[in-house]
């Protein structure tokens, strides 16, 4: 934020800034070649170069080792624009505060609901209303396929309004106590959560969350606590716990890898449980199980065959964990 370091990243100046970074630190060229493996010409180079280095490989050890912030080195290679950062001198126990376009998109989703609709909601999570239609699983099946595309689609206000209804169904089947019963209400907290997730309403998302680990645990199914432990990840992400999320989709997936991964629903939602870690531990810092992760995820999905018409609890692909692994990427602070 000073006015030495927006002059540099104005001028894309990648040398001046690595130099001013080094001369604060008190380091001679030797110094900075030492810590990041070239020579003392090497770093003289790069620092009085005429055009400006933008060889992201060669520029990252030289920003970790004099602690320039991610966000600065994709700033001043004009990668992105210039933002506000704060150095962390210590271990980070809360969450960062959310990024102004998140914070709106959240803001924007919240208000779209109706408060009636949500009060209702959170009073139904109290006490469940009688369900609306004859609570038979061909009606759950066909309620929740509505509800989902809903959520895909965006249809928050829509989706909150027939939650009360999805949620009582399912706990209407769930009462012969079978374990697929479970699994089908598992997934309707599961929904539930994600969406009030999106909205911004964590508590109530908290409550299904804990449903769903129940009914899922209930089941039996290593599909479904899978799915409800990534619900629950998220729910522990936005309550600054990314380390215990981590923790929790690391003990799903292998439960599902445990399966042998004979099936391709089994191989697909332990694909996407390593998508879930690695995002999760990118959030954390964790740089190193972050890429391992992603990279399992890559090589899994490269053996999955062609996703399957119909309902499934997961559906990856080779094109989807690479999208996963741009937002691991720019969470690290790999921006190019």
């Amino acid at each position: 934020n000073s006015p030495r370091a927006r002059a540099l990243i104005a001028a894309g100046n990648t040398g001046g800034l690595i130099r001013w970074a080094r001369l604060e630190r008190g380091w001679r060229q030797t110094d900075l070649g030492k810590a990041t493996g070239y020579s003392a010409s090497a770093v003289s180079r790069l620092e009085t170069a005429e055009r400006p280095a933008t060889d992201l490989d060669m520029l990252k050890p030289f920003a970790a080792a004099l602690v320039i912030p991610p966000g600065v080195l994709a700033a001043v290679l004009g990668v992105t624009p210039i933002q506000a950062t704060t150095v962390a001198t210590a271990e980070r126990h809360a969450e960062p505060e959310e990024d102004p376009m998140k914070r709106r998109a959240l803001l924007a989703a919240g208000l779209a609901v109706p408060l009636s609709m949500l009060n209702n909601l959170d009073e139904s999570l109290a006490l469940l209303p009688e369900p609306s239609s004859a609570p038979t699983p061909a009606n759950l099946l066909a309620d929740y396929r509505t509800a989902r595309a809903l959520f895909n689609a965006g249809a928050h206000a829509r989706l909150v309004e027939m939650l009360p209804n999805l949620l009582a169904t399912a706990e209407a089947c769930a009462v012969s106590g079978e374990a697929t019963d479970y699994a089908r209400l598992a997934a309707c907290y599961d929904l539930a959560t994600e969406a009030l997730s999106k909205i911004g309403r964590y508590g109530a998302s908290r409550i299904t969350a804990d449903r769903s680990t129940t009914y899922s645990r209930l089941s039996g199914s290593p599909l479904a606590a899978a799915a409800s432990a990534r619900a629950f990840s998220i729910v522990l992400r936005h309550e600054g716990r990314t380390g215990t999320a981590q923790r929790v989709t690391l003990h799903a997936a292998a439960q599902v890898e445990a399966t042998g991964l004979t099936t391709p629903a089994q191989a697909a939602t332990f694909a996407q449980m390593l998508c879930t870690v690695a995002y999760a531990a990118a959030e954390a810092g964790d740089r190193d199980r972050a890429l391992e992760m992603i990279g399992e995820a890559e090589r899994a999905a490269a053996l999955l065959p062609e996703p399957a018409a119909g309902p499934q609890s997961f559906t990856v692909t080779p094109a989807s964990v690479t999208l996963y692994k741009v937002g691991v990427l720019w969470s690290l602070g790999d921006s190019g």
